[in-house]
């Protein structure tokens, strides 16, 4: 079983593997939906979607300079309108936080969601994960993600200087 479908059986009854716990992390005022991950300890009640990518380095090795060729152009993204926008002298990393800008507003309407992003110099990784409450995110994920996910990915597959294109579902907790 996919974490999705999981999601989906969570959001209505309990299973052996992923199951709903009482006791002190329930409180049926609240009604705060909580897993636990088999019988390791592992509780939560937040899901969080993530997007990913590599952006490309510059000459330095770095993500402040990547890409910046003075004669690169990449297309970052199809507007509503559908044509493609070239834009010169923009980096990968840079391009990746425009869409992540135009997004933002869309995925900060879903239930409950809260956006974080995270980017790594190092490993040269842009993140973005959208953490929502186990029951809105099961609804979520029966949609397939959509209408955000697909469009999203499409863009970002768009962007030159990047690559490693991914989606993950992992549990989000602050302890």
């Amino acid at each position: 079983m996919n974490l999705r479908a999981f999601l989906s059986l969570v959001a209505l009854a309990s299973t052996q593997a992923f199951a709903p716990i009482g006791g002190k992390n329930y409180d049926s005022k609240v009604s705060t939906l909580r897993a636990e991950i088999g019988d390791s300890g592992v509780s939560f009640e937040h899901v969080a979607r993530e997007w990913r990518c590599k952006y490309s380095p510059g000459p330095s090795g770095g993500p402040g300079d990547s890409d910046s060729s003075p004669i690169k152009t990449c297309t970052i993204a199809k507007l509503s309108n559908h044509s493609l926008v070239n834009i010169s002298h923009l980096e990968s990393l840079k391009a990746c936080q425009a869409l992540l800008d135009e997004y933002l507003p869309k995925l900060k309407s879903l239930p409950k969601a809260q956006i974080t992003r995270q980017v790594c110099g190092g490993c040269l990784d842009f993140k973005v994960s959208i953490t929502q409450p186990l029951e809105e995110h099961g609804a979520w994920a029966e949609a397939n993600y959509e209408p955000l996910e697909s469009a999203f990915m499409e863009k970002l597959k768009g962007i030159e200087g990047t690559s490693m294109h991914e989606t993950q579902e992992i549990t989000f907790e602050v302890l």
